[in-house]
């Protein structure tokens, strides 16, 4: 018996495939500096060449932006490029790269990718500016090398950086551009007409007419209107942009940053002091744990108002619901056994219904008619109070406004006076000049009027103040709400058992209508058990208080 007869038990070769003959390629370069001197033309070049000489179809090159490589998957480009040959029938032989460094700088998370490509998906990895392939496994090894050296490059480069940058912004400086609503001059800008040696960040003119939103806010304005008033004043702003504004500390004069310990005071102003910034935050924070802790299933419905407005002497927020059999609507503590309230009283009521009793509430923060020309004469001296401030913002943007006018007749004089200042130069500041000051002459024009029309404002209050409860009872679904949630800031609590309102803060307007009909009210029967500090609770800040967006 020969060894011949153990040949059929060995395994056949496998044959190789033959490579496809098609590649895709890549191109990327770090900066924007780089988009502009064309490194990315250089690199397509290059790809095209390789291709062209070593008899491979070049079917299309993704990339052609710039992208950092500190992180792969955060490249929007570099994505694109993995789902495309991911989700490809015929996928490439390669994906053909200038230099492999372009494709990654993350070293072991590359080699790992790199890896996925070749033994998963039959795709390799070409570096044309040396040859270098992974379908051989010295090459491979090569490629995996150079991976690490880019790697090992990037971290010698922070090494380098790192305690420069550090100390830069334990100085007080900022990195990268300025947030929405300052100006940025020094080393580090795009716009070589703010190019300076030392760093400074100014308020500009969007930035004026922010700090009134903040203002807002403070004032407990939501978001929606607070974007409708910027509108206004024709500056623009996303639901999203707005929310991230609140929370940045740089517009309270802060600077965080990751590479710092602690936070530091940043060299520039504030839109709004430390103390403001922290309270609007701490009221954030608040209205996030609330969404998450009280979320109800039950909507607002039109005939529920008060749902998501009123607690249960528990604390609980009273959710709401419909017996459609009956056609009934209730109130309920989820919390508090027997707290159900019926929504609307009908003539086979055992208790009045709370829609109904919220209804007569409101009547006792009604300005009575013999009470108007004193509440009048109390709203005047409330504006004046709050005009201060407004005349005050008048005054800097006066002097805003000068300092421009100034600046536009010092750049008229210069142009015409020295030949070699050049067109472009003048067309580009003195277009900046007048759009800061073409904004500055809007916002006075706008706080001015507000000044001079405040007697129309106080008749609009008046004529709201002597029909509150009727305004809320006759209103839609929206106008009910705004109602409540401004007589009532804090909301209201109820008793289950006796079913008496427990009332917290009151909005300042009604806190001085209560005050001056306080004899007439005194009076007659309560059934309401008030308690609050007497000390007026401001409406809002600025020149136009919430109050009358009645």
């Amino acid at each position: 018996m020969g060894i011949e007869n153990f040949k059929r038990f060995q395994k056949e070769k496998i044959t190789q495939k033959i490579a496809v003959k098609e590649v895709w390629g890549y191109t990327r370069v770090s900066s924007k500096l780089q988009l502009v001197n064309n490194s990315l033309e250089e690199q397509r070049n290059e790809i095209v060449q390789f291709a062209s000489k070593n008899g491979y179809t070049l079917k299309n090159i993704l990339g052609g932006t710039y992208e950092s490589a500190s992180g792969d998957f955060t490249r929007k480009e570099f994505t694109k490029l993995l789902d495309e040959v991911k989700s490809s029938k015929q996928k490439p032989f390669a994906i053909a790269i200038k230099f492999i460094s372009r494709f990654s700088r993350t070293g072991g998370n590359a080699i790992t990718i790199v890896q996925e490509l070749v033994d998963k998906l039959g795709v390799h990895l070409i570096e044309t500016s040396s040859g270098l392939c992974t379908n051989d496994e010295y090459s491979k090894l090569d490629i995996y090398s150079k991976l690490l050296d880019a790697r090992r490059e990037n971290m010698d480069r922070l090494e380098k950086t790192i305690p420069g940058m550090k100390a830069l912004l334990r100085a007080g400086n900022w990195l990268g551009k300025a947030p929405r609503g300052y100006t940025m001059r020094g080393r580090k800008v795009s716009d070589y007409a703010l190019l300076q040696e030392t760093q400074s960040i100014t308020v500009n003119a969007e930035g004026v007419i922010l700090k009134k939103a903040w203002k807002w806010k403070l004032a407990g304005e939501r978001d929606f209107v607070i974007r409708q008033k910027l509108d206004l004043l024709n500056l623009k702003i996303t639901k999203q942009g707005l929310s991230a504004m609140w929370r940045n500390p740089f517009y309270c004069g802060i600077l965080v940053n990751s590479l710092l310990e602690e936070p530091v005071k940043g060299n520039w102003d504030g839109l709004l002091s430390q103390e403001d910034f922290l309270i609007i935050n701490n009221i954030l924070s608040e209205n996030n744990n609330n969404a998450v802790k009280e979320h109800t299933k039950s909507k607002v419905n039109e005939f529920r108002p008060l749902t998501g407005f009123l607690r249960c002497e528990c604390g609980s927020l009273l959710t709401s619901y419909e017996v459609r059999v009956k056609n009934k609507h209730y109130y309920k503590c989820q919390k508090c056994k027997n707290a159900s309230f019926n929504a609307i009283t009908t003539p086979k009521s055992k208790t009045e219904g709370l829609n109904n009793s919220f209804e007569n509430l409101l009547s006792n923060y009604t300005l009575n008619a013999r009470f108007v020309e004193p509440f009048k004469l109390q709203l005047n001296k409330l504006f004046d109070m709050m005009n201060t401030e407004g005349k005050d913002e008048i005054k800097s943007l006066l002097v805003k406004k000068k300092e421009l006018e100034i600046k536009i007749e010092n750049l008229d004089k210069r142009y015409f006076d020295n030949p070699t200042f050049g067109d472009e130069k003048y067309n580009k500041y003195v277009t900046q000049f007048e759009a800061e000051l073409k904004a500055i002459i809007v916002q006075i024009n706008i706080n001015e009027k507000k000044l001079s029309n405040h007697k129309k404002h106080i008749d609009k209050v008046v004529d709201k103040v002597v029909n509150i409860n009727k305004c809320w009872k006759e209103g839609d679904i929206d106008s009910k709400i705004r109602i409540q949630n401004l007589v009532f800031p804090e909301g209201l609590s109820i008793g289950a058992k006796n079913r008496e309102y427990l009332i917290g803060k009151v909005n300042s307007i009604f806190v001085l209508i209560s005050m001056i009909t306080k004899g007439d009210l005194s009076s007659k029967k309560q059934k309401t058990h008030q308690y609050f500090d007497g000390s007026f609770l401001v409406a809002g800040t600025g020149l136009e208080p919430v109050t009358f967006g009645l």
